[in-house]
């Protein structure tokens, strides 16, 4: 049987979702409980060694990497705006 996901992109903080038993499920960050509760922060981060960071982890780091950070993006979604980092679009 299929499972059904339902994923909220927030500005500030996103979360997912499956159905079980005919009930909505959250799926807990790896992180844990965060302010958000099982939400987890709208962040995408490249770090200069070639890691992808997502979450509680590009949140945390973004101060010392703020080129290689993503955040804030929803407001874009939907345009023809690009992101650069790392030389990759």
């Amino acid at each position: 049987m299929s499972r059904v996901i339902g994923i909220d992109l927030g500005t500030s903080n996103s979360a997912a979702a499956i159905m079980e038993g005919g009930r909505p499920s959250m799926i807990p960050s790896a992180e844990g409980t965060s302010v958000g509760g099982k939400a987890f922060p709208s962040y995408v981060a490249f770090t200069e060694d070639g890691q992808l960071l997502v979450g509680e982890p590009a949140r945390r780091q973004a101060v010392t990497n703020p080129d290689g950070t993503i955040k804030n993006i929803k407001r874009k979604m939907g345009t023809d705006h690009k992101v650069k980092i790392r030389g990759k679009e």
